[in-house]
């Protein structure tokens, strides 16, 4: 009698935990507005930086400006980045999300409006990019600290992957509008005209963006809120270092500068490649409609590749091996592209790119996830942005070199690039052997709080249970 009376009283203690569990961490019904209002920033900001990437040869010719200088518009961004995911990841912990992602959306907007001019000055949409390149910190560190600052940890990779979803959503978008309003579009007999009608079509695409990128960019902010009142987890509640000391943990992690330089050859190195893909595809007789065909190819396959990947990492979660398959499989493909693009055959390039999209996105949320998991407690803006600032360098130096190389667009010059893709992808799969996994950010949840969310679960499935049956 007695013993049962302890475990009765046992049982009531437990419960009583439970219940105050739920009630210091719990999650508002406002997370979704959130999400939501930084889903249509992360798209329209996405769509608006990549505009120039699928048409950046026929630029070149209409305004008669350096391949080189034209690539800018998009590797300003990544040569900014680094340096802005520090100053972004500062402002977000003194100033809070919401203030950030209104200077990331007013910097967007007054580069929309910039834009404008580029048949007055083509270099204006040089400085607009540029601003862009400074504001996009701003909302993609973000990224990884959504999840973390509104979920909980049951959820958080569904709903990283949710956000991460917005920007390739935006780079599909980035692809279409411009191959869509140039189709058809006869450079050679325009040049008769001195490109008349191409700076016009682009004027077009400028504005079609600035009108509708404005409003979007401000019901994005209306939506978007800072921080629940209440964290949603025991980790998320826990207090972090001053934003320094956490920087100086960070980078004298070694696992973590193991990840920093092979996300950023690894991502980066992808970046620079699409940045001159109508370079690379010229020379064997495509236009701008296959260089949309050939990038949408490579997001969408993308795309189906990381939630078919996400599910096959929950089943198993080893990340160097999800990493490293991914690393060969792109390799692959960049081999296969080699003989493939002397064939002239639209259909044929499917394979090659539909290999590299397949697993290119896969290893993304993986290596971003992993850096937070390592460098606990160092604050998941300080840790993704950092590592997204590696792609971004890397983006920015790879793209500069290859179009440096396509100056005089030759195929000899097309397969130099891929080649050297191949390369850099071998040496990230290298830099992957020595890391040591460490879950620390996993395991600073604790064991106790496992048991609760099982028993959550388990009550969901049974009330399913019960609804069917009525």
């Amino acid at each position: 009698m007695k013993n049962n009376q302890v475990k009765n009283d046992s049982s009531t203690q437990s419960a009583d935990l439970n219940q105050n569990e739920d009630q210091q961490y719990k999650e508002y019904g406002s997370r979704w507005a959130t999400v939501g209002g930084f889903l249509i920033i992360n798209i329209v900001y996405n769509t608006v930086i990549g505009a120039f990437n699928p048409i950046n040869s026929q630029v070149s010719k209409i305004y008669d400006i350096n391949p080189v200088v034209v690539s800018m518009n998009t590797l300003a961004s990544n040569l900014l980045y680094l340096p802005m995911a520090f100053i972004a990841s500062f402002m977000m912990q003194k100033i809070g999300m919401r203030i950030t992602i209104w200077v990331s959306c007013a910097i967007m907007i007054a580069a929309l409006w910039i834009r404008l001019l580029i048949n007055n000055n083509y270099y204006s949409v040089l400085a607009a990019h540029i601003l862009l390149g400074i504001g996009l910190p701003m909302n993609q560190n973000m990224i990884n600290s959504i999840p973390s600052i509104w979920f909980r940890v049951e959820v958080r990779q569904k709903i990283f992957l949710l956000c991460l979803l917005g920007s390739f959503l935006g780079l599909i978008l980035s692809n279409i509008l411009p191959g869509l309003w140039l189709n058809g579009y006869d450079i050679d007999k325009d040049a008769l005209n001195s490109y008349r009608e191409g700076r016009n079509k682009l004027y077009q695409i400028m504005s079609i963006e600035a009108y509708i990128g404005t409003p979007l960019a401000l019901i994005g902010c209306i939506l978007f809120q800072n921080k629940p009142p209440t964290p949603p987890s025991k980790e998320a509640a826990k207090e972090k270092q001053p934003f320094l000391p956490q920087v100086k943990s960070v980078l004298s992690n070694k696992d973590y500068l193991l990840l920093f330089m092979s996300f950023g050859l690894f991502q980066g190195c992808n970046q620079g490649a699409n940045v001159v893909l109508s370079y690379i595809l010229t020379p064997y007789g495509y236009g701008s409609e296959v260089t949309t065909y050939c990038n949408n190819i490579v997001i969408i396959a993308g795309v189906i590749g990381m939630m078919r990947g996400g599910r096959m990492f929950r089943n198993n979660p080893n990340y160097k091996k999800h990493l490293m398959v991914s690393c060969i499989v792109c390799m692959i493909g960049f081999g296969v592209a080699i003989p493939v693009l002397p064939v002239n055959n639209q259909t044929l390039l499917i394979l090659p790119y539909a290999l590299i999209g397949i697993l290119s996105f896969h290893p993304m949320p993986l290596f971003i996830n992993l850096s937070s998991e390592v460098a606990y407690p160092a604050d998941p803006s300080i840790s993704g942005g950092l590592l997204q600032g590696s792609a971004q360098l890397m983006s920015f130096i790879s793209g500069e070199v290859y179009s440096a190389i396509m100056i005089n667009e030759t195929e000899e010059r097309a397969i130099v690039i891929y080649i050297i893709q191949i390369i850099c992808l071998g040496v990230a799969f290298l830099l992957l052997f020595p890391l040591t996994v460490q879950l620390k950010r996993t395991e600073a949840q604790g064991p106790d709080q496992q048991p609760l969310q099982n028993q959550v679960e388990e009550q969901n499935q049974q009330k399913k249970r019960e609804n069917k049956r009525f």
